[in-house]
């Protein structure tokens, strides 16, 4: 991946869904960046995901279909948990 659209990332993480863009928008805002090509490529593809499937595998009610859907739904709990209580985050 060479060159990384920002904005495309962040309006795919738009799901119309309160409680992910909570946990999506912060994420591709605050940590995603500092991750590598990788990581930002496992999230382009939890992205094809539906909304019923994030929202299951972010909140522990189902298990990701993939190994590496798995790592990188558990990375944004992680980064979800850091951000925990604090105000416009």
């Amino acid at each position: 991946m060479s060159e990384v659209n920002w904005g495309r990332i962040k309006w795919q993480s738009r799901r119309g869904m309160r409680e992910l863009d909570l946990m999506l928008l912060p994420f591709v805002e605050h940590d995603l960046p500092k991750m590598d090509a990788a990581a930002v490529a496992a999230y382009m593809d939890l992205l094809d995901a539906t909304d019923l499937e994030l929202f299951r595998w972010l909140h522990h009610t189902a298990e990701p279909n993939t190994p590496q859907r798995k790592q990188m739904v558990e990375t944004i709990i992680a980064c979800h948990a850091t951000r925990a209580g604090r105000e416009g985050v």
